[in-house]
């Protein structure tokens, strides 16, 4: 009777290890790997709308994975660029990219310490900060910076793997 249990029991652990996990190939995606989609997609859809809006010459936006220091495994999904000399006073300049961002469906704060804007959607960070504190007759350069909110666990090594993605053409 003993072995009959090990052997249910041994048979039921080899099935469990077994099971598909974001490590096995058909086991699904990780975190990372839904995560860059959904902001991928994000950012397309919300860089054209800030360039019509905001106006000047952007660049940027290459995005790609950050391992956190000391955190194996632990990453930061990252695309930072921005705009030169928009037209508008400092103040105009951000009222439009928040018009923008709230359009988007983001949650918008002016913290005003660590950004000028800070917003946040489904795991979507976006920090908005000038150049200079002193950009309030215009704005010099805007930086515009969309990233994970959270790290995301990358177990399957995509992350590691996932080269740099160009988001503004």
């Amino acid at each position: 009777m003993t072995r009959i249990l090990l052997g249910v029991l041994l048979a039921a652990l080899a099935t469990a290890c077994t099971s598909g996990s974001s490590t096995d190939p058909g086991g699904g995606d990780s975190d990372a790997e839904v995560f860059k989609t959904r902001m991928d997609a994000f950012v397309r859809d919300t860089l054209p709308k800030l360039q019509t809006e905001v106006g000047g010459e952007w660049g940027g936006y290459t995005a790609k994975f950050y391992e956190k220091g000391g955190n194996t495994g632990q990453w930061e999904y990252s695309a930072a660029g921005g705009t030169s000399r928009p037209p508008g006073t400092g103040k105009e300049v951000l009222d439009k990219v928040e018009a923008v961002l709230r359009e988007q469906g983001m949650e918008i704060t002016r913290p005003g310490v660590t950004s000028d804007i800070a917003g946040r959607k489904d795991g979507i960070m976006v920090i908005v900060l000038r150049a200079l504190e002193s950009d309030v007759e215009s704005v010099s350069t805007l930086k515009v910076e969309f990233r994970s909110e959270d790290r995301l666990s990358s177990s399957d090594g995509f992350a590691e793997n996932a080269g740099p993605t160009e988001l503004l053409k």
